[in-house]
């Protein structure tokens, strides 16, 4: 018997459209479950703005989530869990997710020859999020990482395929092709656009993380202890917030949603983001 939060929507939360993929995995994996996912399109990217302000705006919108009264929050924003995850947590009773920790474990496990390749937001290379993820799970590891600042503008306008975003993702992918590694993490849900042209650049031998996947077997494992999975028999709806809504953003989500969801199960709307007012949860 499922609890009396298992009917509370699951949020999720991205600066911009990359993180309608980890959307799109969760419905794929639980299509029963009630979706709110907010990204703020009007501040993207939050990766070249300092911790303070992107610690601020990521509590606004952590405030806007809560406001729904959620039974889980999953941060699909690489820099906002690099910089400040443990800070959200102790916002709220919910439980938060981020995409670092489950995607560090899944690196770890997948390599043979512990070189694994970073391509990532230049702040969450700069804090060397993952380095210390996959260190602290194992010490051995060789880590090779490069800072791609040009794909996140590339979703947001829309422009994941052609010869220009090939040249820009080989760009990025040299140095990790230069260490050998057999094993690539993207450091930035965004990413998952290009998936496709990284896997034929590095080669089948290397196997590229699937953060989305493996963040929603956590989300599953974490909403199956706690007793809350959705039991009702029926699809989930799926309710996508932005801060700024254009072509692009409703171009993604008809590419993401195309098959698995009804007529009226998916809305689009506008989110108007309150100034964020400190709080801390007391346990």
């Amino acid at each position: 018997m499922s609890s009396n939060r298992a009917s509370q929507p699951i949020a999720i939360f991205d600066s911009g459209l990359g993180g309608l993929t980890v959307v799109a995995e969760i419905h794929r994996q639980l299509p029963h479950e009630n979706l709110l996912f907010l990204a703020d399109r009007a501040r993207v990217p939050y990766a070249s703005q300092s911790v303070p302000l992107i610690a601020r705006w990521a509590s606004e919108c952590f405030d806007f989530l809560l406001a729904h009264d959620p039974k889980a929050v999953v941060i699909a924003c690489n820099t906002v869990s690099a910089v400040y995850l443990n800070e959200l947590r102790e916002q709220t009773p919910v439980p938060v997710i981020g995409v670092i920790e489950p995607t560090a474990r899944a690196a770890v496990k997948a390599t043979r020859s512990g070189r694994i390749g970073v391509v990532a937001t230049k702040a969450t290379v700069r804090r060397r999020a993952y380095d210390v993820a996959l260190a602290h799970l194992r010490a051995d590891l060789q880590i090779a990482s490069s800072g791609a600042a040009l794909l996140v503008p590339l979703v947001e306008e829309g422009w994941t395929t052609g010869e220009i975003p090939r040249k820009v993702v080989e760009h990025y992918l040299e140095p990790l092709k230069r260490e050998r590694v057999d094993t690539v993490v993207l450091g930035c849900t965004h990413y998952e656009y290009f998936v496709s042209i990284m896997q034929q650049i590095m080669g089948n031998g290397v196997q590229i993380i699937n953060t989305p996947h493996v963040t929603t077997l956590e989300l599953v494992s974490l909403l199956t202890e706690r007793n809350e999975l959705r039991s009702e028999n029926r699809a989930g709806t799926v309710g996508v917030y932005s801060t700024d809504i254009n072509e692009a953003l409703e171009r993604v989500v008809n590419d993401l949603f195309a098959e698995g969801l009804p007529t009226g199960q998916i809305t689009v709307q506008s989110a108007q983001i309150p100034p964020f007012r400190a709080r801390l949860h007391h346990s």
